[in-house]
């Protein structure tokens, strides 16, 4: 289970300071799945990114709001935590060394 620690990380890292969106149990428990603060921040901007694909610019009145770039920001904020993500190997080698062997 997720620190109360790495919950508050998470909800900076992905501007939700509130639990209006997200609960506690709900970022925790995306912590545990992903493995990772990174990948847990990466899976949230991709939800914004989701949510705000329908958004359209709009210009009226002499006004306008370019609401598609909320999508782009989300999409490269999922682009930035993903690029973040360190994966292990479970099957590492140890370096060694071969003895040299002289004739």
């Amino acid at each position: 289970m997720a620190s109360a620690e790495q919950v508050a990380s998470l909800r900076r890292m992905v501007a939700e300071p509130t639990t209006a969106t997200y609960s506690d149990e709900a970022l925790s428990a995306l912590v545990d799945d992903k493995g990772s603060l990174d990948a847990a921040a990466a899976a949230v901007w991709e939800e914004k990114a989701a949510a705000a694909s329908t958004l359209v610019n709009v210009s009226e009145s002499g006004s306008s709001r370019s609401m598609q770039q909320i999508h782009q920001n989300a999409l490269e904020m999922a682009k930035f935590y993903s690029g973040r993500i360190t994966e292990v190997s479970a099957d590492v080698s140890k370096p060694f060394t071969v003895p040299a062997q002289r004739p």
